[in-house]
């Protein structure tokens, strides 16, 4: 364990939340345009400077984690790309061994994301994409604007997301803009939802009084990384069915189960998800959470997420009194049919360029 702790604690040179690109990762569904962020608003006034990214002494040892074709992927680029999900989990998480799993699977989550990067930058290139230079101006722009700092504050400010220059930021820039570009072409120009689709989804969430369901939930979420194996997901499934022991033993609340095993942002609050509708969240998540019925905990679940434990708290009719209501659900389900059709082509599309690209993942000796 002493070994394991030392290993995943060169990891954690955490600064600020990382909210210049999208990092993290919710139970909600992302916004369908924004596959990709370049957040203007990310990096705010009053943010914990501490501790530095990069460590002031500079004291910090590179290597090669992953080679993508031919593109390697550095441990410097792993650690800023897992920091700020890293730096929550070393606030939110004291049990030693849970704090470990943790930031394994964050780390996993980083390190798949930075190839898939990698892949669709190609594609980028293949494609001959650019990006005018001055509209990178003006993203930088935006952010220094938005948060009134001069041009020396901007720099320090991304030098503690890790970007040793407001130049290095530029490239980063440049490539996400890219990113977004080739998502574009490929992967949001194939969406398309009929009309009788969306009205098929209206019948199904509308009930014969002509109200919609919402439901109220609780969850536990143990991370998983997509790409983990059926060892990992036993020993989650594991995690789960002990804090479903013991909260229907009464030896805990779902509330203090949440705290103490979920690895969720809503932990703090017990779990609680508030109220939803259909449409809101994951679909293998819904499914479950409105087939339980109210009060009784579900079985252990996958979704991309990871694995869940859920709990229904109540239950309700959302009236729909007025015709613009239900045009607003129908806009609602247009939405989330979009964004879901968005969010499986694009994982279509980079398992199979993942399947026709050379990839070979270092070991990071975080398993001795």
């Amino acid at each position: 364990m002493k070994r394991l702790s030392q290993r995943l604690a060169s990891f954690i040179h955490a600064g600020p939340r990382f909210a210049l690109g999208c990092l993290a990762r919710g139970l909600r569904r992302p916004v369908a345009a924004a596959v990709v962020c370049l957040g203007v608003a990310g990096v705010a006034h009053g943010a914990d400077p501490e501790p530095m990214w990069p460590p002031e002494d500079g004291r910090l040892l590179d290597r090669l984690v992953a080679v993508v074709n031919s593109e390697p992927v550095t441990l410097f680029e792993l650690q800023r790309a897992a920091a700020p999900n890293l730096s929550q989990v070393m606030r939110e998480t004291r049990d030693p061994a849970e704090r470990e799993a943790r930031l394994k699977a964050v780390i996993a989550e980083a390190l798949d994301q930075l190839v898939d990067d990698i892949l669709v930058y190609a594609q980028a290139s293949e494609m001959d994409l650019t990006v005018a230079p001055e509209k990178v101006d003006e993203h930088i722009r935006k952010i220094r604007d938005a948060n009134g700092w001069t041009e020396d504050e901007l720099a320090a400010e991304l030098q503690k997301l890790g970007f040793a220059s407001i130049a290095d930021y530029r490239r980063h820039t440049e490539r996400e803009m890219l990113k977004s570009q080739v998502i574009g072409i490929k992967v949001v120009a194939r969406v398309k939802v009929d009309e009788a689709d969306v009205d098929v989804e209206y019948q199904r969430q509308i009930n014969t009084a002509g109200g919609i369901e919402e439901r109220r939930a609780a969850h536990i979420l143990i991370r998983l990384p997509e790409s983990a194996g059926a060892d990992e997901e036993a020993k989650a499934r594991e995690t789960l069915l002990e804090a479903k022991r013991q909260v229907e033993a009464g030896e805990l609340s779902f509330g203090d189960a949440a705290r103490k095993y979920s690895q969720d942002g809503t932990r703090n609050a017990g779990g609680d998800l508030g109220w939803f509708v259909r449409g809101d969240y994951d679909p293998a998540f819904e499914d479950v959470a409105f087939s339980v019925a109210k009060g009784k905990l579900s079985e252990p679940f996958r979704t991309t997420f990871g694995m869940h434990l859920v709990t229904v708290t109540d239950s309700r009719e959302k009236k729909l009194t007025a015709p613009k209501d239900a045009e607003t659900v129908k806009r609602q389900i247009l939405f989330r049919l979009r964004e879901k059709q968005i969010e499986r082509l694009y994982k279509q599309w980079v398992k199979g360029l993942r399947g026709d690209a050379y990839v070979e993942i270092k070991d990071l000796g975080l398993d001795k």
